[in-house]
């Protein structure tokens, strides 16, 4: 783990969304971490953003991210062209537990806008291993189903819902995940809002493992400025544990939600 110099590569664009690859010295990491990342912009924004790893080749030196416009540091981003430079600190954080060797049941992969990326790297990982998944993603319209092609290239297609119905099934990604919990899994994996992951917990709770990445402002990435904090219970008692540090993912069980 370090801060790095990098060179944006790519900067593939779709509505507020965008796909930032960018080259140089490259650490393996698991699916789960992150990077803090930061334009070569001066000192407004101060701070870096937080953004998960979408895919990575340590060999070739190159990372990928995937984010959406909400505020001025991700608009900066998203307007950065091939050539322009960034610095980037990772990979960060606890990753997302592996399932056991193939030959147990399947898993599921939940996940919601850009909730979606650390699941995309996870899934290439369960595919590379031949362990049995099933990718459920959710979204408010078309416009907002992110990477379904590269899921789709990987051998498993993604099951996709949309509030609008404008492309798969009308409604909540919850509701094929009652199926999917009802025909037995082994372990849920989820990432995406607030709202998607508590109810997540909630089915999952005394029936499966969930596993879930939660999102928090942050200042450091690295645990120092404490911006990052979330209530969880450990032994009955409720503590705060750091979303960059001890997160992001956490047993879906032990997390407080507000």
């Amino acid at each position: 783990m370090g801060v790095r110099p990098y060179t944006v590569l790519h900067n593939e664009r779709r509505g507020p969304y965008c796909t930032l690859t960018v080259g140089g010295e490259v650490e393996p990491s698991e699916p789960g971490q992150f990077y803090m990342v930061r334009g070569d912009w001066g000192a407004d924004p101060l701070l870096p953003r937080p953004l998960s790893i979408l895919g990575e080749d340590p060999a070739a030196g190159t990372l990928s991210f995937l984010l959406k416009v909400v505020g001025r540091g991700s608009s900066l981003l998203f307007e950065l062209e091939p050539g322009h430079k960034v610095t980037a600190l990772g990979p960060l954080g606890r990753p997302f537990p592996m399932p056991p060797a193939p030959g147990g049941p399947p898993v599921a992969l939940v996940g919601g806008g850009v909730g979606v990326p650390p699941l995309v790297f996870l899934a290439r990982r369960l595919a590379a291993e031949r362990i049995p998944y099933a990718f459920l993603q959710g979204a408010r319209t078309k416009d907002d189903l992110l990477l379904v092609e590269d899921l789709a290239a990987l051998g498993t297609p993604p099951l996709c819902t949309t509030e609008d119905g404008s492309a798969g099934a009308k409604g909540l990604v919850t509701a094929p995940l009652a199926v999917a919990l009802d025909a037995g899994l082994g372990a849920v994996y989820a990432c995406g809002p607030e709202g998607m992951l508590k109810a997540v917990a909630g089915m999952c709770a005394g029936r499966v493992p969930s596993h879930l990445s939660l999102e928090a402002r942050m200042g450091c990435g690295y645990g120092v400025c404490l911006g990052c904090v979330v209530p969880i219970s450990r032994g009955g008692a409720r503590v705060y544990e750091r979303v960059c540090q001890e997160g992001p993912v956490f047993d879906g069980e032990a997390v407080l939600w507000e």
